[in-house]
C-alpha cells in the first residue's frame, strides 16, 4: 500500500510540475479558403496568432500581409492603413489577375489585421473588368 502511495504521489508532483508552462503559440498556416467566394476572409485565428507572439513582421504592413498570406508572389502596395497584393497577367483563360486588400490598424509600435477580402478580374469578354469576387467565365 505504501509503495501504492508514493508512486501515486510522485505522479500527482510531475503532473504539477507540467502545470503552469507555456505551449508555444500555434504555427500559423495560413487563412484557409485564400479565394472565397463572398470575397471576405478570415481573420480571426490570424488575429489570435499575432496577439500570441512577439514578431518583426508585425511591425510592417507589406511583411504582415505577406505572413498572412502565407505567399511572397505579387506586387505589394502600402497606402496608409490598407495593405494590396496584385498578382496581374495570370496565365488563366478566364483570370486575369487577382488582388487581396488587407485593412490594418496600428497597435502601439506595431500593427493588426482587421479585415481581408479577395476580388479577381476577369479577362476581356470573360466576365466583369473591375475587381470583385464574382466568378470569370
Amino acid at each position: 500500500m505504501r509503495d501504492v502511495l508514493r508512486l501515486l504521489f510522485v505522479v500527482a508532483l510531475l503532473a504539477l510540475a507540467g502545470c503552469g508552462g507555456s505551449d508555444p503559440p500555434p504555427e500559423w498556416v495560413g487563412p484557409g479558403e485564400l479565394r472565397p467566394r463572398e470575397g471576405a476572409l478570415e481573420v480571426d485565428s490570424f488575429r489570435r496568432h499575432a496577439q500570441a507572439v512577439d514578431e518583426e513582421w508585425e511591425r510592417d504592413p507589406a511583411v504582415l500581409a505577406r505572413e498572412y498570406l502565407g505567399d511572397d508572389e505579387g506586387e505589394t502596395s502600402v497606402e496608409g492603413r490598407q495593405v494590396t497584393v496584385l498578382r496581374d497577367g495570370l496565365e488563366d483563360d478566364s483570370i486575369r489577375a487577382e488582388r487581396w486588400v488587407l485593412e490594418l490598424e496600428r497597435q502601439g509600435d506595431g500593427w493588426e489585421l482587421v479585415a481581408a477580402r479577395w476580388e479577381q478580374r476577369c479577362h476581356v469578354r470573360r466576365g466583369h473588368q473591375g475587381f470583385s469576387p464574382e466568378l470569370c467565365l
